[in-house]
């Protein structure tokens, strides 16, 4: 009886996790785009900010609940050089280490009384050199060999594809934290577009020209929006920055909604514009299938599509990254209504096909790839097969698959021995889905147990296990082995998943 008492508070908790997670955004459910950004705009506003500096109720005080790391280590996203906290002065500033504004102070008039230059998520430490050298030049690609500055976490010098056409000053922080920069960027186009002084005029200086627009939307300069997607897609969000989110919300009340819910970016900048948002419909963990580590000397199967020139649908074998694939009504596809997570990706027209002209020696255990449609395309599917005998014969992976949105499908397929892939395309003639971004783990030959729904691996299926999936299913935990946490096995991990684990505990 105690037993089943526990399960069913525990149901209570999941359910009310999820639902936790959602209403903070329920102003913004239903609505689509410039909509959606404004009513963001107005959910997000501060309810309170610290004062800018050191001691009780200022920027440090701040710092020390949302940049401190284990052992007191300052969480410096600007430096790997170590520096850590006083515990015996929690208020105190750090030798070395200067308070950062993301936005740079001077793009709003250089006041540090004004909200953005005091809000918390504007805000990070930073190490002294690398916060000179970044200044208030804006962010982006650094292309000058060898860079201005370069401390191995950030760098500083000339782009000439930041800006196309000109040869601009700009920083580039590190691939581990550009996830986290491109979050802030949003944030902030999306709380302070329309920052005014006490006169009502707007705060942006010319110096914000290079990222704004001035207007409710984009705020953000194309070329500035499309880079911090991509960086947002390539560093998805992480326990630090949820648990960052976390403690600036004690703090001032409010919450960085594209750390919550990362695909509201694509809503309103990227894949998604113009669709309606659904709270509870992005809350979804894209399974990453590389749950067992390869040995290191078998490569895993990896095509990006990157390497290799195609620019008709007429059939046609191309060599690709990986292997050789035989394109029939399909091409490589480099234009901006392309959906990929590089330069290029495979673009296939209703009936096309893309086929591996050659076996991977190695087998598979799990199969990933991205997939999506094009531009504003609708109703189309995608089929993937594999073949172990050269191709005279196919075997489904999945059949007529809804791609509507962009995302990575993942299938366990544990087959040992050659292989080789095939992808249709459904639908009409004259619409086109994309395809990217093809793994394949190879066959683990020794025999490995794996207990569906042991999602904390402990052995055993618990309670436990049920509190970690809906960690999952929140995104405030990223490091987990797919084919278990997947336990009704269907490509992904989602609210199904925590009631199908539910069931399992309750016996049923």
């Amino acid at each position: 009886m105690r037993r089943l008492s526990l399960l069913i508070q525990l149901c209570f908790v999941c359910a009310t996790a999820l639902v936790a997670q959602t209403s903070y955004y329920e102003t913004a459910e239903g609505l689509t785009t410039v909509e959606l950004k404004r009513a963001l705009h107005d959910l997000i506003q501060p309810q309170r900010t610290l004062s800018y500096g050191s001691g009780a109720d200022h920027t440090w005080q701040g710092f020390w609940q949302t940049d401190r790391m284990a052992d007191n280590q300052v969480c410096d996203r600007y430096s790997n050089e170590l520096r850590y906290f006083n515990p015996e002065d929690t208020t105190a500033s750090i030798t070395g280490i200067d308070i950062e504004h993301v936005w740079a102070k001077s793009w709003f008039g250089g006041s540090l009384t004004v909200t953005p230059a005091r809000d918390l998520f504007n805000l990070l430490p930073s190490d002294y050199s690398a916060n000179r050298s970044k200044s208030n030049n804006p962010i982006g690609v650094v292309t000058q060999k060898p860079a201005g500055f370069d401390n191995g976490s950030a760098k500083r010098g000339t782009s000439t594809v930041t800006y196309p056409g000109e040869t601009v000053n700009v920083w580039e922080p590190a691939d581990k934290w550009k996830g986290d920069f491109a979050r802030i960027y949003f944030y902030m186009a999306t709380c302070y577009w329309d920052i005014k002084d006490e006169g009502g005029n707007s705060l942006w200086g010319e110096e914000s020209l290079r990222t704004l627009d001035g207007s409710e939307w984009p705020t953000l300069l194309p070329n500035v929006y499309n880079l911090m997607l991509q960086w947002a897609r390539q560093d998805p969000v992480d326990s630090i920055e949820i648990k960052r989110n976390e403690a600036v919300f004690r703090i001032q009340g409010n919450r960085n909604p594209y750390v919550d819910l990362p695909a509201l970016s694509e809503y309103i900048w990227g894949t998604m514009v113009d669709s309606v948002f659904h709270a509870d419909a992005v809350i979804v963990v894209p399974v990453d299938t590389a749950d067992i580590e390869p040995e290191p000397d078998i490569a895993d199967f990896i095509e990006d599509f990157e390497t290799g020139t195609k620019g008709a649908y007429a059939e046609k074998s191309v060599v690709c990254t990986a292997a050789e694939w035989n394109m029939a009504d399909a091409l490589l596809g480099t234009l901006d209504n392309d959906r990929k997570n590089g330069v290029r990706s495979v673009r296939m027209k209703g009936g096309g096909s893309v086929e591996m002209t050659e076996d991977y020696a190695y087998g598979c255990d799990s199969l990933s790839f991205y997939a999506g449609l094009y531009g504003t395309d609708k109703g189309m599917t995608l089929s993937a097969y594999y073949s172990t005998d050269g191709g005279s014969n196919w075997q489904p992976v999945v059949e007529a698959l809804d791609v509507s949105t962009w995302q990575s499908y993942a299938y366990h397929l544990d087959v040992e021995g050659t292989i080789r892939l095939r992808f249709v395309c459904g639908g009409s003639n004259t619409k086109r889905v994309n395809l990217d971004d093809v793994r394949m783990t190879h066959y683990v030959t020794e025999e490995i147990a794996v207990l569906k729904g042991d999602v904390n691996e402990d052995g055993q299926v618990t309670i436990a296990d049920v509190t970690a999936l809906v960690n999952i299913v929140l995104g405030k935990s990223t490091d987990f082995n797919a084919a278990i946490a997947d336990v009704n096995e269907d490509g992904q991990v989602t609210i199904a998943d925590v009631t199908a684990l539910v069931n399992t505990v309750l016996g049923k």
